[in-house]
């Protein structure tokens, strides 16, 4: 669910920047002009992209966090920090072109110039080489750190609030 909501948040903000239109009016022009598979379109990667992302959010990042504090006695937060931007460059640069790919095929819902995955692929490595797949990753690395540390951050503090350990029983 929280997959295809964020799939189709994207697809409509593409859409927008490209044609205008509201946030209902736009993914119901898309379902009229291409019915409801359109909606779908580039599901596959943000599918890819998400597993990828939040396996190195939720385990990678916390993994070298711990790794640091216990193997080299590094401070909590120095190490939370170094796991972020660590766990980040490796989801960033995985994901990259996943995100790159899904946001071509949607930008082209009449698939004018972008097809499927292996065709969108193809054309962006035909046009602008292999490093056409990680435009932009700087700017990712830096917003993906940045919402590695903050959401790990967040759950140590919010966690036992939210979820305390049970009392004994006298």
């Amino acid at each position: 669910g929280d997959v295809y909501k964020r799939q189709l948040w994207e697809l409509t903000m593409i859409q927008q920047q490209n044609f205008g239109g509201s946030l209902v009016g736009t993914p119901t022009r898309l379902a009229r002009e291409f019915g409801m598979s359109g909606l779908l379109r580039g599901m596959s990667t943000c599918i890819g992209r998400e597993a990828l992302f939040t396996m190195a959010m939720l385990g990678v990042c916390p993994f070298v966090q711990n790794q640091l504090v216990q193997n080299l006695g590094m401070e909590r937060n120095l190490a939370l920090g170094a796991g972020a931007l660590s766990s980040a460059l490796f989801a960033a640069t995985v994901t990259h072109p996943l995100d790159t790919i899904k946001t071509c095929m949607q930008g082209d819902m009449t698939r004018s110039k972008f097809g499927t995955v292996s065709e969108t692929y193809q054309t962006i490595v035909q046009e602008a080489g292999a490093g056409g797949l990680f435009k932009g990753l700087g700017w990712r690395v830096t917003l993906i750190s940045t919402t590695f540390f903050l959401v790990n951050k967040l759950k140590t503090v919010v966690a036992p609030v939210m979820f305390p350990q049970p009392h004994e029983v006298e």
